[in-house]
Order: structure tokens, then C-alpha cells, then sequence
């Protein structure tokens, strides 16, 4: 954490190229709850469907792409005056703190990543509906409607850090159907993980002031934004992120690694039904 930086777009990039290669643009780009215009986004707005929204809950940046970023930094444009906060959790502490039955129960669980299972299972009904409208269930060239794409990555749920070599429990929003378990069971697992992980004392909460930067590491934390009132505040945060690695960042080669397609429209059908019912 470096408070009082005042870095930005531009500045940040340049700071953030000291650790590696940017994913993405050269420069940083904004994260807020407004338009270019100063509108107030809505729920009309994919961009509050796909980012805004979904960002309150856990999850580590990237990882339903083909690499994870490595380092993710974020920089305080604009604050709210209450609310707005970043949480972060430590999932290497949170796969130290599991219990031994716990630990060999999970050491050889993979799951798969989907920004569009993530999205689909913590949006609201009725904001579920309008987004399922937007993405469709036709896809073209690999990809739904709003660039979601049909494939997704299988990861170890157990991530050995490349440099540490400590071991982390790796999922998040993100995460879903472990091969070997029903989509229902998998949830569940996935879900009873995330809740004893993202709990103090592992949990840090950042309360933003303009100017404070922070860079993270990616493969070991997850965060999530603190909500905050999205029509009358407004909140800018200018992120980069550090490309990861392929030898260790890339997904699993396996023969289920190849029914990403069929797995994930599989858990779109259930998360769908369950909301409709």
C-alpha cells in the first residue's frame, strides 16, 4: 500500500511496468460507476451487469482468460465519502488454516473458470434475465453476446505459488463445476471454501483516500469491491495489471479441460432454472 500517490493513468502504467509486462493496453484504464459523460451507470448497462456489479463479490482478476495476471495494482482517482472500500483475502493463510480431512479432500480437485458462470450466479433474477438476453444462447466464432466466451479454463484448486511455493486455495466468482461432483455438489464445495476463506483474521479492508495506490499479488489474494451509492457518489480506480505467467499461469491440458463448452452451458442451464423456479 502506498498512500499519497496522486499517479495517473499514464504515471501508473509506467510504475507498474517495473514489475513486468502490462496485460492488455499500455496505459491503465479506469474503473467507475460513470460514463465518460458523468452519467451514473445503471443496470441497463453492461458494463454494471459484467463489472460493476459482479465485482462485490470474491474473486482473483483474469482468471477465466487463458493467463492470469500475476500483479494487479489499483490507484484512487475518486473515493466515495462512505462505502467503496476494497476487501482482500489471503488464500494461502486460508489453506493453512484448514483442517487436515480438509486438505487431502481438496488436494486433487480442479475447477473450471467462467466470467459468464460468475456473473450469471450472483446477478440479481432480474438482472440475470436482461443479461441472458444480451448474451444469448447462440454462439459465434467461440464467443456469446458481450465477448463471453464458450470455452473456459480448468484450474488446480490448490495453487502452488511459483515463487513461494506455498500452497492457496484458488477460486472465487469465478469458479465452478469440479470434475468428479454434480454441478449442485461443486457448488456447494466451492462455496463452503470461499465463505471459511474470505473471514478475519485474513481479511483486510482498504478505505480509499485519492491518491493511495495498491499492488497485490493475484495468484494469492482475492478481493472484492464494498458497496457504496452508485447514483449520487462517484468512485474512479485506474488499474493495471502484470501479464502472468504461461508455464505456470495457463490452465490445465486434460481431457476434461476440453468440455469447458459443455460444462459451463451446463451450469448456465442449472443457475437459469433455479432462478426461474
Amino acid at each position: 500500500i502506498f498512500p499519497a500517490q496522486y499517479l495517473t493513468a499514464g504515471t501508473q502504467a509506467a510504475f507498474a511496468k517495473r514489475f513486468g509486462s502490462l496485460q492488455g493496453a499500455d496505459r491503465s484504464h479506469s474503473i467507475s460507476n460513470r460514463h465518460q459523460d458523468g452519467v451514473a451507470l445503471t443496470d441497463q448497462d453492461s458494463t454494471w451487469l459484467t463489472l460493476s456489479y459482479p465485482t462485490r463479490y470474491w474473486h482473483a482478476d483474469g482468471t477465466f482468460g487463458p493467463i492470469p495476471p500475476k500483479i494487479c495494482i489499483l490507484g484512487a482517482a475518486s473515493v466515495a465519502s462512505w462505502g467503496g472500500q476494497t476487501a482482500f483475502a489471503d488464500m494461502s493463510a486460508a489453506y493453512d488454516a484448514l483442517d487436515q480431512e480438509t486438505k487431502d479432500r481438496v488436494a486433487n480437485l480442479n475447477a473450471y473458470h467462467s466470467n459468464l458462470v460468475g456473473t450469471t450466479r450472483v446477478l440479481p433474477k432480474q438482472n440475470e434475465a436482461y443479461l441472458h438476453s444480451l448474451v444469448g444462447d447462440t454462439p459465434e466464432d467461440g464467443y456469446y453476446g458481450l465477448r463471453m466466451r464458450t470455452e473456459c479454463p480448468l484450474r488446480s484448486l490448490i495453487k502452488i505459488h511459483p515463487v513461494t511455493g506455498r500452497p492457496s486455495l484458488f477460486l472465487g466468482r469465478h469458479s465452478f463445476g469440479i470434475p468428479g461432483m454434480s454441478l449442485e455438489e461443486s457448488d456447494r464445495c466451492l462455496r463452503e471454501l470461499e465463505t471459511f476463506a474470505c473471514q478475519p483474521p485474513r481479511v483486510y479492508e482498504h478505505e480509499w483516500e485519492v491518491g493511495d495506490l495498491i499492488a497485490w499479488d493475484n495468484r494469492r489474494l482475492l478481493h472484492r469491491a464494498c458497496p457504496y451509492d452508485e447514483q449520487s457518489e462517484t468512485r474512479e480506480l485506474f488499474n493495471c495489471r502484470i501479464a502472468g505467467d504461461e508455464e505456470t499461469d495457463a490452465g490445465l491440458d486434460t481431457e476434461e479441460a476440453q468440455r469447458s463448452a459443455e460444462m459451463q452451458r451446463a451450469e448456465l442451464a442449472r443457475l437459469r432454472g433455479r432462478k426461474a423456479s
